[in-house]
């Protein structure tokens, strides 16, 4: 008897056991979950080859348990002196485009490429490589598929820009490397060199909720230790190494195109525990290429008080004018860098002609904030683009130096129906990049391509002078197209990537004068099982009349007059206007393929699915949110209500789901309405006075506006949420709002009032999760969840 009972309780115990531990979906889950995606090709713009990349599809727990440091909001592995990357790569072939042939780029064994820089002139390719010891440069012959691995020092990775870049001779590369003297991190001492503390004297700073600050002396000093860095030069053919100035910690570095000076950025002490690195104090330079300082241009302070929405005062965004030797362009805020001060123009754009120039040129003003500018191949030429932030609205100019704009460029950020895309750019010999423009034609590239119908990306001409505009290919109805790359200068040739339901993405060359069509690759299908289930794009209309969209799974057995459960997954969106917060802008018409812990992965459990769930917040950028949760009960109310009028799901099972900004959403559904059973909420900010300096595109502080964060703070409502839920987060997360506290002290919350709930938090994972065992659980959970409180309900 006694025998027994000690069977039974240890049988208990490894049931408890198992039941706190890591957990798996159905087989048919894990199976497709583990399944290797076909490969992608990179190709080189203008060329006859490209890149055939093969990337490892998750990380371990165990990579991600390495040893690491959270410091001035980067998150660093102590071993590669640089973050872990996501996605590696383990295996490249150089695709011939002309024969379809491979050659095998001769990786070093357990490669883990994780950054690739082409040459200028695309002989070669540097490569970064993760090992043992650190990151090492690979330099590829994309020829031959040779490579020469260089052994003698490790790269500075950890801002991501240890290649800086290919000078023009296309032999020598920047790079930023370990100083030498690098020594051993800097030890903790037993003792605190100084007690905490901060000061304020009537500055108003305010600080978005940044995570993994610097904390002591010993972050600072931990902080020197791996992010200082040595520019060097490195001869490719030779080994050759040139130091270029001293180590320091270094921001941006950008050559000038004729490869006779630097733009440097140095980040400074004092640091801060309040912001994360790149807020830090910056002293902005110019030096030779030897490293000899030509011109100090600007000392800046650290940024602890730009407004919110603002920008920093001062000079702001250099960079090289690409067709000139060594022009250096700047912008400068009018405004004090605060969007609320009224002001004729906001910004200003600036130029010196070289490094040696001592009074600086102005360009151009812009009535709203400067927001960016594409170089055109007339040297001189531009199109420079600015943003009202009270219309979220953008205009596009076009610029000759010393002549008048012309507007080419007027619609609303969220106008996805009439934008007209990317222009199409071309690298020129010296690195930098040059939109193609023949007499008044120019040509976009867009891979949107949104319409009432759904997505159907085109490449177009387009003419400057009368707006008219030529569709030279656009995707073929029950496709996905999308242009990836020009074969050559005449632009008569693409090459595209096609895929429909059941097709997976594939790529052809396409002749425009003839309209011919070749097949590059033939990947096969490796998720037949998901090419089983009914895809569908559905439309249907809010009681505030403004249309909706979603992307709707059925399950491969689904029989016309079930009544399914539903899981609606979705992310809120602010819009200024109606027009644009009805546009559709996802299709039906790409290849069924799950990625991590999609919620689609429902459709394979028995229920109906409506994933990018449209929920539109519409309304005047500056109060929009005080109607946040009717819009977006309403919008969870009107796919319910369309769905159930179909016959398709039973409107008392229905499940909602979200991640971030989509958790918080979830939230104030469950405690604002009755219209879902269940919901999951991952990685979500619920109590809005942890974030009291504004959120999402939220522009009021609490201060300004304590009854509104109140009333969209789930925290604060938590005794009215009734239906379970379930909270998922990544122990580390670092983003702005969202750290682990928030899930925390919500769940403590809704166990103060009674409520069902459930808190997973995820070992070593941060906002979004990588590990396969962590997305592997996140499934178990979720299916489980709703299998008990969604799917089981009964009436």
């Amino acid at each position: 008897m006694k025998k027994i009972l000690i069977i039974i309780i240890l049988l208990g115990a490894i049931m408890t056991l198992n039941a706190n531990g890591y957990k798996l979906p159905a087989d048919e889950i894990v199976e497709i979950y583990d399944t290797q995606r076909n490969p992608y090709i990179q190709f080189i713009q203008f060329e006859n080859f490209g890149l055939e990349i093969n990337y490892q599809l998750h990380q371990t727990l165990e990579q991600l348990a390495e040893p690491s440091l959270k410091l001035a909001g980067k998150d660093i592995s102590k071993r590669l002196n640089a973050h872990l990357e996501s996605y590696p790569i383990y295996k490249m072939n150089i695709f011939d485009l002309k024969d379809k042939s491979r050659i095998p780029i001769q990786l070093p064994e357990n490669a883990k490429i994780r950054n690739i820089v082409i040459s200028n002139d695309n002989k070669k390719a540097a490569l970064l490589n993760e090992t043992e010891n650190g990151v090492q440069l690979i330099i590829t012959d994309l020829e031959t598929g040779k490579c020469k691995v260089f052994t003698n020092f490790l790269i500075n990775d950890i801002l991501n820009d240890g290649i800086i870049c290919w000078l023009n001779d296309n032999e020598n590369i920047l790079l930023e490397i370990i100083p030498e003297e690098h020594g051993n991190e800097p030890d903790k001492p037993v003792v605190p060199q100084s007690p905490i503390i901060e000061e304020t004297y009537g500055k108003k700073s305010t600080v978005r909720t940044y995570q993994h600050l610097l904390q002591n002396k010993h972050d600072e000093a931990l902080f020197d230790h791996y992010f200082t860095s040595q520019i060097i030069s490195l001869n490719t053919e030779n080994g050759k190494i040139k130091h270029i100035g001293k180590p320091a910690v270094f921001g941006e570095v950008k050559p000038s195109p004729d490869n006779e000076y630097l733009y440097i950025e140095q980040i400074q002490r004092p640091y801060s525990y309040m912001f994360p690195y790149y807020r830090f104090p910056k002293e902005f330079e110019i030096w030779d290429i030897d490293g000899m300082l030509v011109k100090p241009l600007l000392s800046r302070p650290l940024q602890d008080e730009i407004p919110i929405g603002g920008t920093c005062t001062g000079p702001r965004n250099f960079g090289w004018q690409p067709l000139k030797d060594a022009s250096l362009i700047w912008v400068e805020a009018l405004d004090e860098g605060d969007p609320k001060n009224k002001v004729e123009h906001r910004d200003k754009i600036m130029r010196i002609s070289s490094p040696k120039t001592e009074i600086a040129e102005g360009l151009f003003r812009t009535e709203h904030r400067f927001s960016g500018i594409q170089w055109s191949e007339a040297e001189d030429e531009l199109i420079y683009y600015e943003y009202d932030r009270d219309k979220l609205w953008r205009k596009g100019w076009l610029f000759e130096i010393g002549n008048k704009p012309k507007l080419i460029y007027d619609l609303s950020t969220h106008d996805e129906y009439n934008d007209p895309g990317n222009l199409v750019q071309r690298k020129t010999k010296r690195a930098g990049y040059v939109f193609i423009k023949g007499g008044d034609c120019v040509y976009y590239q867009n891979n949107t391509g949104a319409t009432p119908k759904g997505n159907f990306p085109y490449l177009a001409k387009f003419n400057l002078a009368t707006k008219e505009k030529n569709i030279l290919f656009r995707s073929q109805e029950g496709h996905h197209e999308t242009i990836q790359s020009f074969v050559d200068d005449s632009l008569n040739k693409i090459i595209i990537k096609s895929e429909d339901q059941v097709t997976p993405p594939n790529y052809f060359l396409i002749d425009l004068n003839s309209g011919k069509r070749e097949e590059i690759t033939n990947y096969p299908n490796n998720f037949k099982q998901l090419s089983e289930l009914t895809k569908e794009m559905i439309t249907y209309i809010r009681k505030d009349g403004i249309p909706l969209s979603g992307e709707f799974y059925l399950p491969a057995d689904y029989k016309k007059g079930d009544r399914l459960p539903l899981v609606i997954n979705a992310y809120p969106q602010e819009f200024a206007d109606s027009t644009t917060a009805g546009q559709i802008t996802i299709t039906s018409n790409k290849f069924i393929r799950f990625s991590g812990a999609s919620v689609r992965y429902f459709a394979l459990q028995g229920y109906a699915v409506l994933t990018k769930a449209s929920i539109p917040i519409v309304g005047d950028p500056q109060t929009v949110n005080e109607t946040f949760i009717e819009q977006t009960v309403n919008s969870v109310e009107a796919a319910i209500k369309y769905l159930d009028e179909r016959g398709i799901i039973d409107p008392n099972r229905v499940g909602i789901t979200g991640h971030s900004y989509g958790a918080f959403m979830v939230a104030n559904v469950l405690a604002h309405s009755d219209l879902c059973a269940a919901g999951i909420a991952k990685s979500g900010a619920y109590n809005r006075t942890l974030t009291p300096f504004g959120f999402q595109s939220e522009r009021r502080t609490f201060w300004k506006a304590k009854d509104f964060y109140l009333e969209v703070s789930p925290f604060a409502h938590a005794e009215k949420i009734t239906e379970p839920i379930l909270l998922i987060h990544g122990e580390d997360d670092p983003n702005s709002g969202t750290y682990p506290m928030q899930s925390r002290r919500f769940y403590q919350a809704l166990q103060g009032n009674g409520g069902t709930a459930k808190l997973v938090i995820l070992p070593y994972e941060g906002h979004a999760y990588r590990a396969r065992k962590s997305g592997l659980h996140v499934l178990a959970e979720m299916i489980e969840w709703f299998d008990r409180f969604v799917k089981s309900k009964k009436e």
